[in-house]
C-alpha cells in the first residue's frame, strides 16, 4: 500500500461511492480539499453563496437520484447556517453524508477563530455525527458514513474534517461496502391480526405520507385501498403517496383541528402506513384518533410505531414487503360478503370526491378572470401548460393545497415538498438539485414570495451552471400561513394586522433580483398573460422565472 494524504483518501472514497457532485461553500477550513478537487474533474464542485442553498440541492439530488448526496461546508458559521434546511433532510429521512473543515486538532484548545464543537451542531440533525482524528480513519470513517445515512431509515450524517488530518499521510485500503439488503419481512403474526381486523371493517381508513415514496411502495398501497374500499388521507403531503385523482384519495387530514377527531371516530380500522403520526402543531383539547378506532401501523422506522397512539397491530418491516404481504393475507381469507362490502364503500367514496372536485372546478370558474390572479386560476395554467415528465417542487406552502387538487400525480417522484413540515426555503435550490438528478425532465420549481427569500441565491448558482429550472414565485407579499395558522391557534382573536407578516412595503421585485443574478424573468399580473408566460418559460430549456401577481387574501 502506498501512504497518500488524508484529502486523496477522501477522493479515494468519494470515487468508490460514486459521487458525482459536491455541493458546498468553501472556506479556509476547505482548501486543501478544492485544491485537490482540480485534478478530478469528474466529481462536479457545485458552488452556492449561502449553505442553505447547498443544502437543499444535495437534498432535492438525493431525493429524485436515490443516491447519498455529499455536502460540503465550511467549519462551524457554515454548518449553523445550513441547519434549516439540515432539518428537513433529517427529519424527511434524506440520506446525505455533510462534512465540515475543522481547524487543526493541535490549535483547538488555544479556541482558534471559526472552530466549535462541530458535532455537537450537527447532532440534532444527523443520524450519527463524528469527528475524524487520526488520517488513517478516513477511509473506516466515510465508508460507514455513507452505509449509515443510506440504511432505513435513512438521513444525513456529519464528519468533521479537521487541518491536519488532510494533511497528514496513512495506507490507504478501501473495500466499498456491499449493498443494503434492508427489506426486511414483518413478523407473520401482526399480519394475521391486521387482516383479521380489516376483513371485518365496515369503514377503514388509510393514512400514508413519506414512507410509501421512500420504500417505493406506491402501487401495493393503491391496491390494498383498493381491496378493503378505504379513504385515503394525507397529513402532509411531501412526496406522491397516492394519487391525487384517484377516486379513492380524499386529499389532506388537517392534523391541527379537533374536527378530524370527529371524522376519525366514524372510523372503525384505521391503518396508517409510513407517517409521523400525528406531528401537529398545535395542542388539542383532546387526542385527534378517538379510543374506540382500532389501529395498524405499518412502518420500516419501530421508532414511529405506536409513537403516539396505541395500535392493534404494529407492523414493523419494508413498507412495501409488508403491505405486500398484508395484501396477499387478504386476498386468501376474505369472504365474498366482505368484498362485495368494500366495493360498496369505495362507490360511495368516489361519488363523494367527485362532488369534491367538482367543488373545486367550480370555485376556479368563478375566480377564472379575478385580477389580481386568483391561486385556482394560476394552478389551472400550470396544469394545463406543463410538458410530459415534468417534475415539480413544491414550496409555496399557502397556495399547495390548490396546485396538488390541481394536478393529476401518480409518479412517486413526480412531485416533491419539504418533507414533515419543515423549513421553508427548500424550493429554489431544491428544483436545482432535482434537475442535476433528472437532467432529462423538465423541472418547475411553484415557489411563494416569502419562501423565495430564503434562498434566494439560489438563482445565481441556477445561471453560473446553466441548470434549466422554471420557477414560478407566488407573489402575493404576505406570510399567508403564518396568518392562517394564527386563524386556527386564536381563532376569533385573531388582530386584523397580522404584525409581522406583511411584505409590500417595501415589495420585493423578483424580476430583477433574478436578472440581477443572470437569469431571465417576467412579471405577470393579468390571467390572460398566464399561458404564453409558462409555455414559453417551460420551453426555453434555460433557468427563468416568472413572477405572478397573487391575490392576497385568505
Amino acid at each position: 500500500m502506498t501512504p497518500i494524504s488524508g484529502t486523496q483518501a477522501l477522493i479515494s472514497v468519494l470515487q468508490e461511492e460514486g459521487v458525482e457532485y459536491i455541493f458546498g461553500i468553501p472556506g479556509a477550513t476547505e482548501v486543501q480539499l478544492m485544491d485537490a478537487l482540480e485534478d478530478h474533474p469528474e466529481i462536479n464542485y457545485l458552488l452556492a453563496l449561502h449553505e442553505a442553498v447547498s443544502a437543499g440541492m444535495a437534498e432535492g439530488y438525493s431525493r429524485t437520484s436515490g443516491k447519498v448526496g455529499f455536502l460540503n461546508l465550511h467549519t462551524g458559521p457554515g454548518l449553523a447556517a445550513a441547519t434549516p434546511l439540515l432539518s428537513n433532510a433529517f427529519y424527511g429521512g434524506v440520506p446525505l453524508v455533510i462534512t465540515a473543515g475543522q481547524q487543526d486538532t493541535r490549535l483547538l484548545a488555544q479556541e482558534p477563530a471559526l472552530s466549535d464543537n462541530l458535532v455537537r451542531i450537527a447532532g440534532p440533525f444527523t443520524k450519527w455525527a463524528t469527528e475524524i482524528l487520526h488520517a488513517s480513519d478516513v477511509p473506516l470513517v466515510m465508508r460507514r458514513a455513507f452505509k449509515v445515512a443510506a440504511h432505513p431509515p435513512a438521513g444525513p450524517v456529519f464528519v468533521s474534517l479537521p487541518q491536519d488530518v488532510l494533511t497528514g499521510t496513512a495506507d490507504y485500503e478501501y473495500v466499498k461496502g456491499a449493498p443494503s439488503f434492508s427489506q426486511l419481512r414483518p413478523d407473520p403474526g401482526s399480519i394475521r391480526v391486521a387482516a383479521d381486523l380489516l376483513r371485518k371493517a365496515t369503514n377503514p381508513v388509510m393514512i400514508v405520507e413519506d414512507g410509501v415514496t421512500k420504500n417505493n411502495a406506491l402501487r401495493e398501497v393503491i391496491e390494498l385501498a383498493q381491496l378493503i374500499g378505504a379513504r385515503v388521507y394525507q397529513p402532509w403531503m411531501a412526496d406522491v403517496n397516492f394519487p391525487t385523482q384517484h377516486p379513492l384519495y380524499a386529499g389532506d387530514i388537517n392534523i391541527n383541528d379537533i374536527k378530524t377527531r370527529e371524522l376519525l371516530s366514524t372510523v372503525d380500522v384505521l391503518v396508517v402506513i409510513g407517517a409521523a403520526f400525528f406531528a401537529q402543531a398545535v395542542c388539542l383539547p383532546l387526542p385527534l384518533v378517538p379510543p374506540c378506532t382500532k389501529i395498524i401501523q405499518i412502518d420500516n422506522n419501530p421508532w414511529q410505531i405506536a409513537k403516539n397512539f396505541p395500535v392493534v397491530s404494529g407492523i414493523e418491516g419494508d413498507i412495501r414487503v409488508s403491505t405486500g404481504e398484508l395484501i396477499g393475507a387478504l386476498k386468501k381469507s376474505s369472504s365474498p360478503e366482505a368484498k362485495a362490502n368494500a366495493k360498496t364503500r369505495a362507490g360511495l367514496i368516489s361519488r363523494e370526491t367527485r362532488k369534491m372536485r367538482q367543488a373545486l372546478a367550480e370555485k376556479a370558474q368563478k375566480e377564472k378572470n379575478n385580477c389580481p390572479i386568483a391561486v385556482t386560476r394560476l394552478m389551472a395554467e400550470i396544469r394545463d401548460a406543463l410538458l410530459p415528465g415534468t417534475l415539480i417542487v413544491d414550496d409555496c406552502w399557502s397556495c399547495s393545497a390548490v396546485l396538488r387538487q390541481t394536478l393529476d400525480l401518480k409518479e412517486p417522484l413526480s412531485y416533491q415538498r419539504s418533507r414533515g413540515g419543515g423549513s421553508i426555503g427548500y424550493g429554489l435550490p431544491g428544483a436545482l438539485g432535482v434537475k442535476l438528478a433528472a437532467p432529462d425532465r423538465p423541472v418547475l420549481g411553484v415557489v411563494g414570495d416569502g419562501t423565495a427569500m430564503w434562498s434566494i441565491q439560489s438563482l445565481w448558482t441556477a445561471a453560473r451552471y446553466n441548470i434549466p429550472v422554471t420557477y414560478v414565485i407566488c407573489a402575493n407579499s404576505i406570510y399567508r400561513q403564518v396568518r392562517r395558522m394564527k386563524h386556527i391557534i386564536m381563532g376569533q382573536k385573531t388582530r386584523a394586522k397580522y404584525l409581522g407578516t406583511d411584505l409590500s412595503h417595501p415589495r420585493n421585485d423578483f424580476t430583477r433580483l433574478a436578472e440581477g443574478m443572470g437569469v431571465s424573468a417576467q412579471r405577470v399580473d393579468k390571467p390572460q398573460q398566464l399561458s404564453e408566460a409558462l409555455t414559453s418559460g417551460l420551453a426555453s430549456n434555460k433557468p427563468n422565472l416568472i413572477e405572478v401577481i397573487l391575490e392576497s387574501t385568505l
